[in-house]
């Protein structure tokens, strides 16, 4: 790969992370309702994109699994706060593997994490305002930031060429440093109740629970035969591709606030 080549998608990709920066950015300071309509219109388009994989040869797919994610969606917040709620989950998870013409139970697992990772960051912004969950999120977005330039600059030995021939140790280890120094700048100028050292290792967990959702999300769309999960985002592919990073930070932030306060 020439030095041309292996930035050719780099305009592309910043214009494309920079307006949807702006837009997520909006729906947050914006409010709860702002935010949730974004995660919504975000989850019908992730399950639009998985069905779509999954089921290639069929054009309603997409448009079904993300209307049933819709209803889901609605279903499940009505009713967090009993068993009806794990139910609805569990019931729109086996509405969209009965879509899939192929993966089905990979496809459902990644429509429960999705699923999951919208219901908690919902609960986080209502819960937690900003800060917490604009921590996460930096996270998420230095650590490929990092990854994508460290790979592209220091190159290297690949971290997992069989599943996600791009990503080197280079990029991996950027990741975990700049998200270290990132945990710590929030708690030394923001109000995280967690101590330096806390923060600093919890923000490279994240960083690696990051970077194993962009892992898994590569290796279903080798196992489907697909490259991205679409075009829609020009420069990162779809929407799967630019927040399965997301959903596996979200996953470990949830998961670790059940033992200690984190938001």
């Amino acid at each position: 790969m020439t030095s041309s080549t292996a930035w050719a998608d780099l305009p592309l990709r910043l214009a494309s992370a920079v307006i949807l920066l702006l837009i997520c950015g909006l729906a947050l300071w914006s409010g709860d309702l702002v935010f949730t309509l974004l995660l919504a219109a975000i989850l019908f388009v992730m399950h639009w994109e998985l069905a779509h994989m999954l089921t290639p040869l069929s054009k309603q797919v997409g448009a079904i699994s993300g209307t049933i994610a819709i209803l889901t969606l609605i279903l499940v917040l009505r009713n967090a706060d009993n068993l009806k709620g794990i139910m609805y989950l569990g019931l729109g998870a086996a509405c969209q593997a009965g879509l899939y013409f192929r993966l089905k139970w990979q496809g459902a697992l990644a429509s429960v994490c999705i699923f999951i990772t919208v219901l908690y960051l919902i609960a986080l912004r209502a819960s937690s305002g900003l800060e917490v969950i604009l921590w996460l999120i930096s996270i998420v977005v230095l650590t490929d930031v990092l990854g994508y330039f460290a790979g592209r600059v220091i190159k290297g030995p690949k971290f997992w060429p069989s599943v996600s021939p791009k990503k080197t140790w280079s990029g991996v280890l950027a990741g975990w440093l700049g998200s270290g120094v990132c945990g710590w700048l929030w708690v030394s100028y923001g109000s995280l109740p967690l101590s330096a050292g806390v923060a600093i290792l919890f923000s490279g967990a994240l960083a690696f629970a990051s970077q194993i959702g962009d892992i898994g999300e590569s290796a279903l769309k080798r196992r489907a035969d697909q490259k991205d999960s679409s075009n829609l985002l020009p420069g990162h592919g779809g929407f799967l591709d630019r927040f399965d990073a997301l959903v596996g930070a979200t996953l470990v932030f949830a998961g670790a606030n059940m033992f200690m306060s984190l938001g």
